[in-house]
């Protein structure tokens, strides 16, 4: 039976659309309400229960409390007080609305329910358009809603990189090292409750699934741009599109500080403002802050926008087809042009420095680093010159309005022509940095929202889209000019030499560096500026991710600049020959061995033929070599040549000397390697002596004289000793290095080993465990740091009788030892006499017997070894051993009788 005459009547066509307007609005008013009539159900059940069940005679007559384990829970996890709150910064002031989608994300995250899943992970995803307010919304809420989680981190997925780098940090918060995996893992072995805020995961070709840790305790919030994100969400997603209307009015008109937000006519006058603006947060919040510091007025705004939309849409921005970036960007110009047209040296090094900051990352730009970059570059010792007669007359010049008017217009032109290589306040002179004059200048983009700074006022950030937008709004070529004086003012901001109390402060630049390097290894050689970046700024650059340890990087650049300077300068250029050593200590951090062997030794070659063999550049090339020698196994020629070099080094510039002191460093390891245990130690006490004076008792070079005598005290079996040393060293490397640095992972192992001669083989397994796979993750499984480990491993498991774990691995280390090292290395001889008396601990003399056979004959002939040396003659005494236990007394007797000779 129907009621209506036809699908055209009118009564027919008011109950449709109040039906689908019913269906439409259904599911955000409907979940709610379900929500609401489960708890209060739930309370009427408790209440019945609580008058069947009355009071509890054994706990002073109170009454029972009926709840279910989800509610108990809930409760539970309410008195945890929040440990970690990891945000980039606090929300606006003036976040405004977006209670819908609130709503929505407390019912999903924070609210139990009974459809959940159990053992599932919490994602939300919110996706949307650029600069809708996505981040601010994440902000608000992790704020207001902070203490429903024990921990809340923050990660910036604009980039892979900056990815990995937020979760290295969530890493060392965890006790670990600042490495991507390391985060990974203490967010998946967390028990607490933690929400996880990925944001900016723009990029279509990443899967930001690779982000997620595993376990059902985390939360997770990502806000993206792309749509197909969704596919992330576990328990719901949600458009951020554009704002309501009558929200957006309040937005626009808190940021503008308008007094009037509830006068109907203020808010008439702003509606159209916002509608031209698409409704979009951040347009309305650039807007308002136009608006505030008197660019326009409220009145105004829209024909003040239409000139500047009309002048930027026809030579540069005209870009896409949405009215999103048109908006924003005409939005940001508005504040730059007025910047412009005040024409002031404040206004030309707001500019200049805004277009430095658009080619570094956008987050955490240090507060100093342009005070640095002057101060590196204009010493104090450097004599300044009086001012001219030119200077003087145009002071008093300026001092009449009419000249002051023209010089104000040659500044803004100035502001609009190519920079000159430094910025201008960079080009500023007198005694010291002048403070003031960059303050006013970073005070105007902090006046015009371009950017923001920190609560310590230690770092400048960007807001991602005003980053972008600054780089973009530059022709290309500019761009070129740009970036290579971000690249300019950041190696500037390098002392050359990396003293220790920078450390710090140099760490802070790597995504800096790794921002500009990106966008120059992204253009053409057609586009753009094609002026490469000095070569004395690559080798700095280099030299900072050498420091950290990122040695694959600093490859990469050290091998451009001695290609560069081979084909520039030539080959026995003393330029090229510093890039040759610079690559080759990078190679033996690498354990490419025989490259750095083959450019040690031409660096040698050149500078003897050139200096002479006793000038100090050859000295020191020498010792370089004797060093590289020492690593590849050949410890006779390291020696021999670093006694030369010592004796050479003493001569040319002292015992003292820095270069002397190494020369001794290199000398003891090598002498306690070939036993020599009493002049090693002497070396190596001489070295701690000098570096604890000269450079302090943190220096990495001290602390690694300090591990060098560790290990000699070890072989002279002074056990408390070594310990002592070495846990000091790998507390310090922890601290200074970062705990996953190579040079701490080789302070942990050389721990290992005094563990193990102590009787603590469980200590040392467990000491080794902790780092394995910081060690592969790191190094690689081809790295000597790796060989290493499992080495220590070996004889950690035997000093238990764990006979069975130690043999693979022995196995698996030889093969790769040979395959790399060769047969003869001592490191292969060592793994060979391990794995023998495995063999021999295991029962299967004649393996044991065969091993240590050849063992002794390659020790025996190897002139780094031979016959007397202590690994020989144990290697000796072990199958004598065996072939007593065989009943071959003749043959142990015969090797007795060379022992004893």
């Amino acid at each position: 039976m129907c009621r209506f005459k036809s699908r055209e009547s009118t009564d027919f066509k008011t109950v449709l659309a109040a039906l689908l307007r019913y269906a439409r609005d259904a599911p955000g008013s409907i979940g709610p309400r379900w929500i609401n009539a489960r708890k209060f159900l739930a309370t009427q059940r408790s209440i019945e229960a609580q008058e069947l069940i009355g009071f509890d005679a054994h706990n002073d007559n109170a009454p029972f409390v009926c709840q279910s384990p989800k509610v108990q829970q809930r409760k539970e996890d309410r008195k945890l007080k929040n440990k970690h709150f990891r945000v980039p910064h606090n929300a606006s002031s003036i976040f405004t609305g977006r209670d819908v989608v609130t709503q929505i994300l407390r019912n999903k995250i924070l609210e139990p329910s009974e459809f959940d899943t159990p053992h599932q992970q919490k994602r939300f995803v919110l996706y949307g358009l650029g600069g809708s307010g996505k981040t601010q919304f994440c902000l608000k809420f992790v704020s207001d809603y902070r203490d429903s989680f024990w921990a809340i981190f923050w990660i910036d997925a604009s980039s892979v990189l900056n990815a990995e780098r937020a979760l290295s940090e969530i890493g060392r918060l965890g006790g670990s090292d600042e490495t991507y995996e390391a985060g990974m893992y203490w967010l998946t072995s967390l028990e607490m409750p933690w929400l996880l805020v990925i944001d900016n995961a723009d990029d279509p070709t990443v899967d930001y699934s690779r982000f997620f840790p595993a376990g059902d305790r985390g939360h997770i919030l990502v806000t993206s741009r792309n749509s197909d994100c969704k596919i992330h969400a576990t328990v719901g997603y949600y458009e951020f599109c554009e704002m309501d209307e009558e929200d957006a009015i309040t937005l626009l008109l808190k940021a503008a500080q308008h007094g009037g937000i509830d006068d109907k006519d203020v808010r008439e006058t702003a509606r159209p403002i916002v509608k031209t603006l698409g409704h979009l947060a951040l347009a309305l919040i650039q807007a308002g802050a136009s608006i505030s510091h008197g660019i326009c007025t409220l009145e105004d705004y829209l024909e003040v926008f239409a000139v500047y939309k009309k002048q930027i849409m026809s030579y540069r921005l005209v870009q896409g087809t949405d009215n999103y970036r048109y908006t924003i960007y005409t939005t940001w110009e508005v504040s730059v042009q007025r910047i412009e047209s005040l024409a002031s040296e404040e206004a030309v090094d707001a500019i200049q420095i805004l277009q430095i900051i658009a080619f570094l990352h956008f987050e955490q730009v240090p507060a100093n680093l342009f005070e640095r970059a002057w101060k590196i570059s204009h010493p104090a010792d450097e004599v300044v010159a009086p001012r001219t007669w030119a200077a003087k007359i145009l002071e008093i010049m300026l001092s009449f309005t009419v000249f002051a008017y023209l010089y104000n217009l040659l500044l803004k032109v100035r502001i609009g022509s190519k920079p000159s290589r430094p910025l201008d306040i960079l080009l500023q002179k007198g005694p010291q940095w002048n403070r003031y004059r960059f303050r006013e200048a970073m005070a105007l983009l902090l006046q015009f929202s371009l950017i923001s700074l920190d609560e310590e006022k230690k770092y400048y950030s960007m807001h991602p889209m005003v980053h972008f937008w600054a780089r973009e709004r530059l022709t290309k070529d500019d761009q070129g000019i740009w970036s290579d004086n971000a690249l300019i003012t950041l190696a500037d901001s390098i002392t050359p030499e990396l003293d220790p109390l920078s450390q710090p402060y140099r760490r802070s630049l790597l995504p800096h560096i790794d921002a500009c390097l990106q966008y120059k290894h992204s253009q053409s050689p057609s586009e753009g500026h094609n002026g490469d970046s000095p070569v004395s700024n690559t080798v700095k650059f280099a030299a900072i991710y050498s420091e950290c340890g990122m040695w694959t990087k600093a490859k990469e650049l050290q091998e451009s600049v001695l290609d560069l300077q081979q084909k520039s300068l030539g080959e026995e250029h003393p330029e090229s020959l510093k890039a040759m050593t610079a690559l080759a200590w990078t190679y033996w951090n690498l354990s490419r061995v025989n490259e750095a062997v083959e450019l040690q030794w031409r660096v040698v070659e050149v500078n003897s033929k050139a200096l002479g063999k006793q000038d100090v550049k050859t000295l020191k090339a020498m010792g370089n070599l004797a060093n590289t020698y020492w690593l590849r196994g050949k410890r006779l020629e390291a020696q021999e040549l670093g006694e030369k070099v010592l004796e050479g080094l003493k001569q040319a510039v002292g015992p003292s000397h820095s270069d002397t002191v190494a020369a001794m460093e290199g000398l003891g390891r090598t002498y306690m390697h070939r036993f020599r245990l009493e002049d090693a130690q002497r070396l190596q006490m001489k070295v701690l002596e000098t570096r604890n004076k000269t450079l302090g008792s943190s220096h990495p070079d001290t602390l690694m004289a300090m591990a060098n005598l560790g290990m000699t005290h070890h072989a002279q079996g002074n056990l408390d000793d070594a310990e002592k040393l070495l846990q000091a060293v790998v507390a310090a490397r922890e601290r200074v290095l970062g705990p996953e640095h190579a040079y701490t992972l080789w302070a942990i192992n050389d721990l290992s080993k005094i563990y193990v001669s102590q009787d603590r083989a469980e200590d040392a397994e467990e000491l080794l465990n902790s780092i394995w796979q910081v060690v592969v993750r790191t190094l690689g499984e081809n790295h000597i740091g790796a060989w290493m480990t499992m080495m220590n491993f070996a004889r950690a498991y035997n000093g238990q009788e764990k006979w069975d774990k130690a043999r693979p691995i022995l196995m698996d280390l030889i093969d790769k030892q040979m395959a790399n090292l060769g047969s003869e290395h001592p490191d292969t001889l060592a793994a060979m006499s391990e794995l023998a008396r495995t063999y021999k601990n295991m029962g299967k003399l004649d393996e044991a017997k065969d091993i240590f056979s050849r063992v002794i004959e390659t020790m025996t002939e190897n002139k780094d070894l031979g016959p007397k040396h202590p690994w020989t003659r144990k290697a000796i005494g072990q199958l004598s051993a065996i072939y007593i236990s065989q009943g071959r007394l003749i043959e142990a007797e015969k090797l007795d009788l060379r022992i004893r000779q």
